[in-house]
């Protein structure tokens, strides 16, 4: 068996193999990825993101995706991933692992050390039109301090990411600093603006699959409360305007704002049942 480190300049040979709504964090300042053959044959792959380095934590490793095609893949992997991410001073590995279909990768991650458990996921899939239609966003009217992503220059956007990464607010985006406008999707995502300073961001990434990922939501000041529902109702607004009422919206339940919105759209949960695992890094 031997191992091929995914990169730019490869990815695309296997994007048949990897979720492409995952491959195409690799080029990405902080995401790292393995592929596992057996002589000519794919038999496993892992792709995960170094956290808490730009901060004053422990650096952890989340795995975004594994595939696991047979037993001696699972142990081959995780023997080369606990090399590198050693690279990157990780103490802890963590996963979120989509339990359907995933009894492979369950046993692997069990025999490579990982505690793992059975539960509802962060993760939310719902329609864009189910959001347009809250009671919640009815009555709210933005102001002029709310506007579209795309009236913002580059280095505006430089500037104006800076006091949210001082904060920790990066939302789903760690590497925010690095990642150009063109990323978000500019027609609908939105920022506010106060006396200069950009005091708001709401920020979706259109996956491959379709999707709308709300990556960023996050407001600093005094007003904040009254912002982040601005900013929404600008938001989906605009995309109604764009695009087709069924589109799927992701809502990943990271912090409180995207909890909040989550709760007023599903009150129980509903969230994709997952695999949590965790492992402690001993070197």
């Amino acid at each position: 068996m031997h191992i091929v480190d995914l990169n730019e300049e490869n990815i695309d040979e296997y994007i048949d193999y990897i979720d492409p709504d995952v491959a195409e964090n690799i080029g990405r300042f902080f995401f790292r990825g393995i592929l596992c053959f057996d002589e000519d044959d794919l038999s496993g792959g892992m792709i995960w993101e170094v956290r808490n380095t730009m901060r004053e934590e422990k650096n952890e490793s989340n795995i975004v995706w594994l595939r696991i095609d047979n037993d001696e893949a699972g142990e081959f992997l995780f023997d080369n991933y606990s090399d590198l991410i050693s690279q990157d001073d990780v103490e802890v590995s963590t996963i979120s692992l989509p339990a359907r279909g995933a009894s492979k990768e369950k046993e692997a991650l069990e025999n490579a050390g990982f505690k793992v458990v059975f539960m509802e996921g962060d993760l939310i899939k719902t329609q864009l039109s189910e959001i347009a239609e809250l009671d919640a966003f009815k009555k709210v009217k933005p102001g002029d301090n709310i506007r579209p992503l795309k009236n913002m220059t580059q280095r505006g956007f430089n500037a104006g990411v800076r006091p949210f990464m001082d904060k920790g607010l990066y939302g789903l985006c760690q590497d925010l600093p690095y990642l150009p406008r063109s990323y978000f999707e500019n027609d609908i995502s939105s920022y506010s603006e106060n006396e200069g300073q950009v005091n708001g961001l709401f920020l979706f990434h259109k996956n491959p699959s379709g999707g709308l990922a709300i990556v960023v939501m996050a407001a600093i000041g005094n007003d904040y409360g009254k912002i982040l529902p601005q900013m929404i109702k600008h938001s989906i607004t605009s995309a109604i305007e764009i695009y087709s009422p069924d589109t799927e919206v992701w809502i990943d339940r990271h912090n409180y704002a995207s909890l909040a919105l989550s709760e007023k759209l599903f009150p129980r949960g509903f969230g994709i049942p997952v695999f949590i695992g965790k492992r402690q890094e001993k070197y």
